[in-house]
């Protein structure tokens, strides 16, 4: 309930992620030791989450992805609450394949 309290007051305020440079938790979670953060920016809001342009390529299946898809992973802290906290998100690649539960973060840019 409070994260959807917080969503609309940052709606409310005009709040959007949309282009702003976020740090991404690709490994682990925050505060952790063994965190990994990858610089990023949220290139696009799509209805089911948003697209993240990072600056670091992430492995998978042998490849390399740039731009993921990161859907919340918790439906009461959506993006737009982003300005006050940490988001978890489902991370996949644009083409569907699953890549595990990252955290986004307001960053500064590069």
């Amino acid at each position: 309930m409070v994260g959807r309290l917080i969503g609309r007051v940052g709606r409310a305020v005009g709040f959007s992620p949309e282009g702003r440079p976020v740090r991404v938790w690709t490994h682990s979670r925050p505060g952790e030791e063994d965190a990994v953060v990858v610089r990023g920016t949220v290139a696009e809001l799509t209805p089911r989450g948003a697209v993240v342009a990072l600056a670091e390529p992430v492995e998978l299946d042998g490849g390399e992805v740039r731009r993921v898809l990161a859907v919340p992973a918790e439906p009461s802290w959506g993006l737009h609450a982003m300005w006050f906290s940490f988001v978890a998100v489902e991370a996949s690649s644009l083409d569907g394949r699953p890549l595990g539960r990252w955290w986004l973060r307001l960053g500064r840019g590069s």
